[in-house]
């Protein structure tokens, strides 16, 4: 069985929030934060992790805290998925983004677990 999880965000909302400690602590973790404030434009990344975290949870229906899914980049940029710290191999991840929108598309492969 192969599930799917798909969400998009208006990464102009991220570029005021993106500012504000309590909701990026509440939703991302330590190493998220790291990677998203040593971007030139933090706002955008923190916009596709949000998107990708959602799309993980619309794919496995389940109720996860945010910060209990953690998007980490590999060496060569691919988003790799984490939950409750351990790393998802059953789980492909892919975002995107412009200056307006950032879209994450998530596939979870069930036979994988």
């Amino acid at each position: 069985m192969v599930l799917t999880g798909v969400d998009i965000e208006s990464v102009v909302r991220f570029k005021s929030l993106y500012t504000n400690e309590n909701f990026i602590n509440i939703i991302f973790t330590k190493k998220e934060i790291d990677y998203c404030m040593g971007k030139s434009e933090p706002y955008i990344s923190f916009a596709g992790k949000f998107c990708a975290k959602e799309a993980v949870l619309k794919a496995v229906n389940n109720k996860l805290g945010m910060k209990e899914i953690e998007i980490v980049n590999s060496s060569s940029g691919k988003p790799l998925v984490y939950i409750k710290g351990k790393k998802k191999n059953n789980i492909s991840c892919s975002i995107s983004h412009t200056e307006e929108y950032a879209v994450a598309f998530v596939i979870v492969n069930k036979e994988r677990t």
